[in-house]
């Protein structure tokens, strides 16, 4: 779920981005900003690099009202923080503020997605909602550290809210007192 309705999300800003730049490429990619070793990743250069910043349990929802049914678990209530960081090395620098201010224009024609304006979201999902992300320079130099790349125009966005149930049935069944494994077996093995 987090996969779909990241790349919904990425979908229309890059359907956004070229109809407003009169583009035929796509712009805006879902991925890692760096590889494994560190090194910022090469796909990312004159592009906007759209990955998951943060995983956020919504525990306000947790204490909410949930009436158990057929051994269910209750569901879990996350929301996503997105960050979009424009990779235009110089002389593109003013391509990157370009692009940053697109990302901020788009969502705030379109703060609340459904299947209406978002037909390709995820069938477990029946909207999302996206809110801005306020970082002081504290946060900020260390969401930077983090990825491990020098500081480049970005904005995340938090995206709320995704329910994950488990529609696994469990069955509650009463362990058995007084009786070892090893009774157990033996007791089996007699049946």
């Amino acid at each position: 779920m987090i996969y779909s309705v990241s790349l919904s999300v990425v979908d229309a800003l890059n359907e956004f981005i070229k109809n407003e730049l009169n583009l035929q490429e796509n712009v805006v990619i879902l991925t890692n900003p760096v590889d494994l070793k560190g090194n910022s990743n090469s796909q990312i250069e004159n592009k906007l690099c759209v990955f998951l910043q943060h995983l956020e349990e919504e525990r306000i929802m947790k204490n909410g009202s949930y009436q158990s049914s057929g051994g269910q678990n209750p569901p879990i209530h996350f929301s996503l923080n997105l960050m979009f960081v424009a990779n235009f090395p110089d002389p593109n620098y003013s391509e990157a503020l370009r692009y940053v201010s697109l990302v901020i224009q788009f969502f705030q024609g379109i703060r609340i997605f459904d299947k209406s304006n978002l037909p390709m979201l995820s069938a477990n999902v029946d909207k999302i909602s996206l809110e801005y992300v306020n970082l002081d320079l504290q946060q900020l130099s260390h969401v930077w550290s983090l990825i491990g790349l020098k500081y480049m125009p970005s904005v995340i966005y938090k995206v709320k809210l995704l329910s994950f149930t488990n529609f696994l049935i469990r069955e509650d069944t009463a362990p058995i007192i007084g009786k070892s494994s090893e009774d157990s077996r033996f007791n089996l093995e007699n049946s």
